[in-house]
């Protein structure tokens, strides 16, 4: 009995030795090449030139000055950075912001009579409310004239350091404004109407351009959707040689702007979701916590293995796939799966594997986006071919030939409206515009 202890310790001995030498091996290993080059690539920092927006966006729905607004700001960055992280159960509510003092102008009167986000048909709404509307569109002049500041701003980025609890502005009224031009558009005021409509794809461009968030992205690519639909709404009502405002000029043009904001925002994305792991493993956990963290938790390598997934965004293979108008997201690394690097790092590797398919159907909504505007661009061009004989799929043709790459366009069911399949079905599989007759 006594040797079946002794070779059973034996064994145990041996087995703890052999874990213990792989968990040590595990831990000591570097962080691989291509995630420490991905991790350098998130971590970079990124300029941009010209005057922030932020303030004014983040103040947007309080009546305070600009000016006052931006003094504010850095006011409210430098107390929300002594604040403790607001994150998990029992998480007390964030403390009052500055801007509370200020009367809201956003108001909720008649947001029932607007047009949705998501609405596809906002001028037709706007008609069958002309009289409903009024009082809605009235008290809302005011935000009106602080969502048209926007576009004097060339980019729009968060001074807030990147936590669970960052502040995000509320960009609801930039959609709201869709209904008050629309509404302008109806009663007569062609030109305010499309000056705004314009105006709003122009600070839909700058979102997308200068998102550090993912969120931030997302909402300037709906917002250039539901801008491009009321645009191509109120031209079916002008003739073909309508003088366009100068706002107009490019504002809808298919120049691969909405793709090429795909790596910026994933490399914006992974950005705040390291700092935020990092805020978040910054305090003093409790004993148990922190064992768990000492021993099998690597807050490099966990960044490294996110940092990869975001990357990949703007890699090689991405960018061939976008050329080739491929839906990111069947190709995107959704997992970093399990390495060896993994035993000592089990924790990291969960949290990762957990985290990575967050970022599925997101690229879908950019190229969706750019798509559009191929559309857009393409039934324009043809609306202009008043005097052209030739059938409409005849002329389609020869002007995807000479505009090559992108989505392809298709005529519809009926032989006259204009039709492109989605990748992202969150508003359908297909994208139809009107006839393109003047």
């Amino acid at each position: 009995m006594s040797g079946f202890f002794r070779w059973f310790g034996l064994l145990a001995f041996g087995v703890v030795v052999i874990a213990v030498s792989l968990y040590t091996v595990s831990r000591l290993m570097p962080v691989p090449a291509e995630d420490a080059k991905a991790l350098a690539l998130v971590e970079a920092p990124r300029t941009m030139e010209g005057p922030n927006g932020f303030a004014a966006l983040w103040s947007l729905r309080h009546d305070v000055a600009v000016a006052e607004a931006e003094r504010l700001l850095v006011l409210e960055v430098e107390s929300f950075r002594a604040r403790p992280i607001l994150a998990g159960a029992g998480a007390e509510p964030s403390l009052a912001s500055a801007l509370d003092a200020y009367p809201r102008i956003d108001a909720e009167a008649g947001s029932d009579t607007l047009c949705s986000a998501r609405e596809t048909q906002c001028l037709r709404h706007v008609r069958d409310r002309m009289d409903a509307l009024v009082p809605a569109v009235a008290i809302r002049k005011t935000l009106a004239a602080r969502v048209a500041a926007l576009d004097d701003y060339d980019y729009f980025r968060s001074p807030f350091p990147a936590r669970p609890d960052t502040p995000l502005p509320g960009y609801n009224p930039l959609f709201q404004m869709q209904t008050l031009y629309a509404y302008a558009f109806a009663r007569g005021d062609r030109e305010e109407g499309l000056r705004g409509v314009c105006r709003n794809a122009s600070i839909a461009r700058k979102l997308v351009a200068s998102s550090d968030m993912l969120v931030g992205g997302a909402v300037g690519t709906a917002l250039m959707d539901t801008s491009a639909a009321l645009f191509v709404d109120m031209l079916a009502n002008l003739p073909a040689d309508y003088p366009l405002p100068h706002e107009c000029a490019a504002a809808f043009d298919a120049d691969g702007a909405m793709i090429a904001g795909i790596c910026p925002t994933m490399i914006g994305e992974g950005r705040y979701l390291m700092e935020g792991f990092r805020a978040l493993n910054a305090g003093e956990p409790h004993w148990h916590r922190r064992l768990m963290t000492d021993l099998f938790l690597d807050q490099r390598k966990t960044m490294a293995r996110g940092a990869r997934r975001h990357a990949w965004f703007c890699s090689s293979q991405a960018d061939a796939l976008l050329r080739a108008d491929t839906p990111l997201g069947k190709h995107a690394p959704v997992s970093g799966g399990w390495t060896f690097s993994c035993l000592a790092n089990a924790t990291g590797c969960i949290l990762d594997n957990i985290a990575a398919p967050s970022l599925a159907g997101y690229a879908e909504r950019f190229q969706d986006t750019e798509a559009r505007l191929r559309a857009v661009s393409a039934w324009r061009a043809l609306r202009e071919q008043a005097n052209d004989a030739r059938p409409l799929g005849e002329r389609l043709d020869e002007w995807q030939r000479a505009h090559p790459g992108g989505r392809g366009i298709r005529v519809g069911p009926d032989g006259s409206g204009l039709e492109i399949d989605l990748f992202n079905d969150r508003q359908g599989l297909v994208f139809t515009l009107p006839p393109p007759a003047p």
